[in-house]
């Protein structure tokens, strides 16, 4: 079980490797945006319970280390799978996936904004790009798969929830009636 384990990190961290030397390759505004991104950072991942951390170091020259084991603690993003494949695959927006904490991120808002762009730029260039396509069939035939996976609507069907903030205020406080004179004087 152990050796499994070991296994699906090297595989994890071979594909994430992969995918810098295709978006390398590649070049163009993805590239430029991954290295503005992650150079001169580290971050932590966990897909299913496999813990990488990875650190970006280079410039346009850009270098991926990766180490294993990590904390739980210290993981910046943490997702299944599934919402992987389901996001890879146009069934569910990223947006979609982090609101329904099916993928975790922390991270500094700058950061955050950066990561989104260039998950949406790697998205965009899988359209056109034989090699990502053929990434990601890797990892969708070779990653282990849940037993039964939720059915995930088709972008057209899923509704976006609103009004999360507003929610988190006390009924009470919604309750209090704002009065101005000054208000009622300019009337």
């Amino acid at each position: 079980m152990e050796n499994q384990f070991f296994e699906r990190q090297a595989q994890l961290d071979q594909w994430l490797h992969r995918l810098v030397e295709i978006l390398r390759s590649q070049g163009g505004s993805t590239w430029k945006v991954l290295v503005q991104a992650v150079s001169g950072k580290t971050a932590a991942i966990d897909l299913d319970g496999i813990r990488l951390r990875l650190r970006a170091s280079g410039g346009e020259q850009l270098q991926i280390e990766s180490e294993y084991p990590v904390a739980l603690e210290s993981v910046n993003f943490r997702s299944k799978a599934e919402t992987l494949r389901d996001v890879i695959a146009g069934r569910l927006t990223l947006d979609a996936a982090v609101v329904a904490d099916n993928i975790y991120l922390s991270g500094t808002l700058e950061d955050l904004l950066a990561i989104h762009q260039v998950v949406m730029e790697i998205l965009a260039d899988s359209a056109i790009n034989p090699q990502l396509r053929h990434l990601w069939t890797e990892f969708d035939q070779l990653w282990l798969r849940r037993s039964s996976s939720p059915p995930y609507l088709s972008l057209e069907h899923q509704k976006p929830s609103y009004g999360e903030l507003i929610r988190q205020v006390p009924e009470d406080v919604l309750a209090i009636d704002v009065y101005s004179p000054e208000i009622d004087a300019t009337e």
